[in-house]
């Protein structure tokens, strides 16, 4: 990486993947303070949600000199086990080149106007730089224990059918032979034989870590946190929440409170779970420093199969997953529930030595609620607000794969809304939106 301070992570000019414009470079720092010091002058921007998708928006922002406030009213929580984690801490937060894990699920074919695979795969890879380089940084903050969380390892996917053939696959860079690579795990999943599998370099976060993190960094870089619960539609209280707080436009990152405060029907949770394994080296399960996955796909009768995923969230923890189950608003599930002991009995017969691990104490299981939407993450602007409103919702489980990418299209799109015309406000956020997605067409949902 080249550096312009010790601390400094540049995420250079990049022409969108429909080259209809362009992400201008962008400068973001580990330091206390921002990299452009606020004036009275400075625009000042509403973010509604603090998880990893608002707090990235925020540290982009602050960094470029905006004054932030974030209002939430679930916070993230580290301290012990006695309240529940918000969704960005529950994820597993492995980095996966879309479609990921969900795969078959996890992104809608909607038509033009709306993001596609191909933006997905703009904002992944967006993230993985920034990944990527943050990985390099060494600074005082990080030396003082506010860490990131982050590590960069290996992950290997695994597949029905055979990848190796057929031309490169531009998610790995190196092919591997399943039987002859492999010797922990079972190469047969209920009477289905894996036929190949790849590996590549790929971050994990240990979410914990990463949100405590965020939270300190943009707070002394200036953000204020407001604790509070909004009720309600935007559109009908956001010009009063801007003009309360001397504000210029509202970022709503509320995930899936958007369905209620964005009045958007297409937002929707998909429940998961994974239980959370000993990883420490002691008893009889081998430390696992790697990440397996197998993710979704069909077999060769043509048929859904679900997904494997074991991934070291740190040195002491590895997750073992998962389960997909959309339109469930409840997170009633226990390890008892016979859905997660499928889960763990697949894991298992994937990888036979799980079954001589132990639970981590305390907090052996944790489950969430992802936010989808019908159309795909919501990252645009508001074109019916008569105030400046942007959005960043939708990510469903991939947040901390997307988060990085979809902060600095709202960053792009921020820019360009508050320099229209009051005037002009409706207008630009269509406009935005075509430049991004394309002349928006009806889509069956």
């Amino acid at each position: 990486m080249t550096k312009t301070s010790g601390s400094v992570i540049q995420l250079r000019e990049q022409q969108a993947h429909s080259n209809s414009f362009t992400y201008p470079n962008i400068k973001i720092s580990t330091e206390d303070k921002p990299c452009k010091e606020p004036t009275k002058n400075s625009k000042h921007i509403l973010i509604l949600g603090a998880g990893v998708s608002g707090l990235m928006t925020a540290w982009m922002l602050l960094d470029k000199g905006y004054r932030v406030t974030i209002i939430a009213d679930d916070w993230a929580w580290s301290r012990d086990f006695n309240k529940s984690r918000m969704t960005s801490q529950i994820a597993g937060a492995l980095w996966e080149y879309p479609p990921g894990g969900c795969g078959l699920t996890e992104i809608e074919s909607v038509g033009s106007g709306w993001a596609n695979i191909g933006h997905y795969r703009e904002w992944a890879t967006q993230s993985f730089d920034f990944y990527n380089k943050y990985d390099k940084v060494c600074n005082t903050f990080e030396k003082k224990g506010h860490s990131f969380g982050l590590q960069m390892t290996k992950l290997h996917q695994f597949f029905y059918n055979d990848v190796t053939s057929g031309g490169k696959d531009d998610e790995s860079t190196k092919l591997q032979s399943l039987k002859e690579t492999f010797h922990n795990i079972n190469s047969n999943i209920d009477n289905q034989d894996l036929e190949s599998a790849y590996t590549h370099r790929t971050p994990i976060i240990n979410t914990d870590k990463a949100m405590a993190y965020l939270m300190a960094l943009v707070t002394v870089k200036g953000a204020t946190l407001e604790t509070r619960k909004l009720e309600g539609k935007i559109k009908d209280f956001g010009a009063e929440l801007l003009k309360d707080h001397k504000a210029h436009l509202i970022v709503n990152a509320t995930g899936l409170g958007a369905r209620e405060l964005a009045d958007d029907e297409d937002v929707y949770p998909v429940r998961g779970a994974v239980k959370r394994v000993d990883n420490t080296r002691s008893g009889h399960f081998r430390h696992l420093n790697d990440s397996y996955l197998v993710p979704a796909q069909k077999n060769n009768k043509d048929h859904p199969v679900k997904t494997i995923f074991i991934v070291p969230r740190n040195d002491d923890v590895l997750y073992v997953g998962s389960i997909i189950q959309p339109n469930i608003y409840d997170k009633v599930l226990t390890p008892d529930s016979p859905e997660v002991q499928i889960m763990w009995d697949r894991a298992g017969q994937f990888m036979p030595s799980l079954f001589h691990a132990n639970m981590v104490p305390l907090y052996p299981f944790a489950q969430g609620l992802r936010p989808f939407t019908k159309r795909n993450a919501k990252v645009r602007a508001d074109k019916e607000a008569t105030f400046r409103l942007v959005h960043n919702y939708g990510h469903g489980g991939s947040g901390w794969t997307l988060g990085v990418g979809t902060a600095r299209c709202v960053v792009y799109i921020v820019e360009r809304l508050l320099s229209a015309k009051d005037e002009d406000v409706q207008k630009a956020a269509a406009d935005i939106n075509r430049t991004i997605y394309g002349d928006e067409k009806q889509a069956k949902l």
